[in-house]
């Protein structure tokens, strides 16, 4: 992987295609980190009257042409909360230049950037992860955030992924891998409670999800590297509590054929043992 050392100019990466021309799939290291002193008129808590910020990138971006113009966006929008920048360049500064973690109708503060803080003393703090795994057919972004507001009594996480066909650039959802959204509800219920894999989420389920014979469509997925298993993802909160964590259901593609049909395109994409003959 090719790094760059960022302060907080970041390079410019204007992705506007997906024509690779079969070059080898690289990626970009996006590192920066920016502080604040946040003062306000009275008193926020046991540390005074100012609270600091540090907000936190450590991104894997692709390498210009791998991505369609709709996939970048979408990559934008789960890194940076941000599809309509014109580029990485842009949505990444403008992230690191908002001086919050939560949208506040309060009292806005007075802001003063810093290079660093003390680290002795408690501060809110904001990161975003991203790393990329690829093969010759797919990459795979994985998009962690992690929130934590000073005074809260934990922070809160999130983790998706992002994956892409290499040779079109597009997005891949589970809607090009399984014929029926519906169907595949249902078999996400029938994993969680027949496969050893997923007993964990068995164990920590909501009680209104014990029994059930569907679950909510999944926020993400993400494809094993041996092209075996599916595994879908849920946010915080979504099917069990917080201290269960990010709850991930594993989706065998053989056992997940016989209950859900598969799409031409995850036929080829797994291969013709992977799956059961029609």
């Amino acid at each position: 992987m090719k790094r760059l050392t960022i302060t907080l100019a970041l390079a410019a990466l204007l992705v506007t295609g997906c024509h690779n021309d079969n070059k080898e799939f690289s990626t970009t290291a996006i590192n920066a980190t920016q502080c604040y002193l946040l003062s306000y008129d009275e008193q926020m808590g046991p540390w005074g009257d100012t609270i600091g910020l540090k907000k936190v990138l450590e991104v894997e971006w692709p390498a210009e042409g791998f991505l369609s113009a709709d996939a970048e966006r979408e990559l934008m929008k789960l890194c940076f909360d941000d599809s309509t920048s014109a580029g990485v360049d842009m949505a990444s500064r403008s992230w690191l230049a908002k001086p919050y973690i939560y949208t506040d109708d309060g009292e806005a503060p007075h802001v003063e950037k810093v290079d660093t803080l003390d680290e002795s003393s408690e501060y809110s703090y904001m990161a975003v992860r991203c790393s990329a795994t690829h093969d010759s057919t797919l990459a795979t972004f994985h998009v962690g955030i992690e929130t934590f507001g000073a005074g809260a009594a934990h922070g809160i996480y999130s983790s998706h992924t992002l994956t892409v066909d290499l040779e079109s650039g597009n997005v891949v959802r589970l809607t090009d891998l399984v014929s029926d959204t519906n169907l595949l509800c249902e078999a996400i219920a029938r994993a969680i409670f027949d496969l050893d894999a997923n007993r964990d989420v068995r164990e920590c389920l909501f009680d209104e999800y014990r029994g059930a014979d569907r679950m909510p469509m999944p926020a993400s997925f993400f494809i094993d590297s041996a092209r075996n298993d599916i595994t879908v993802g849920y946010d915080l909160y979504d099917i069990q509590p917080y201290a269960c964590g990010i709850p991930s259901v594993v989706l065998p593609i053989f056992w997940l054929s016989k209950h859900v049909n598969l799409t031409p395109y995850a036929k080829r994409l797994f291969g013709p043992d992977s799956y059961i003959k029609e």
